[in-house]
């Protein structure tokens, strides 16, 4: 009976070290997503600010990215801009910060970015925004 189960058990952690092996041995494709910036970094409603990358991610040649800028809380983009990226993904795009933008926090971000990037099949990948302040 005792060697019975030694077996059984030896079949089992043979057989989940060889499942874990098999997770293991795929590895996750990397996903660049771009770190934005916008200055000044706590602009009034009205006021022009700059949009621009911290962070790049290769573009392909003769994309044009469209930069929005919208309440945090809100999916309605109140304020745009066009800007094509150097090869790098690099890019300062100005663009001002809406007039009937209330104060508090707003997002800047690619409304475009996933029609040129690759996002693996079935990942979640993250948008290219970044959140500022809106003041009085």
């Amino acid at each position: 009976m005792r060697s019975r189960r030694s077996a059984v058990a030896l079949a089992l952690s043979i057989l989940a070290g060889a499942t874990i092996a098999g997770c293991a041995s795929t590895t996750p494709e990397q996903v660049c997503v771009p770190e934005l910036a916008v200055t000044p970094d706590a602009p009034r409603p009205g006021r022009i600010v700059t949009v621009q990358t911290v962070r790049a991610c290769p573009a392909e040649e003769g994309v044009r990215w469209e930069v929005r800028i919208q309440p945090a809380d809100a999916t309605i983009p109140l304020a745009r801009a066009f800007v094509e990226p150097e090869a790098d993904g690099s890019f300062a795009v100005r663009i001002t910060v809406p007039p009937t933008i209330g104060p508090g926090p707003a997002i800047a971000h690619i409304a475009n970015y996933w029609e040129s990037a690759t996002c693996p099949d079935g990942a979640s990948c993250a948008d290219a925004s970044v959140t500022f302040e809106v003041r009085e």
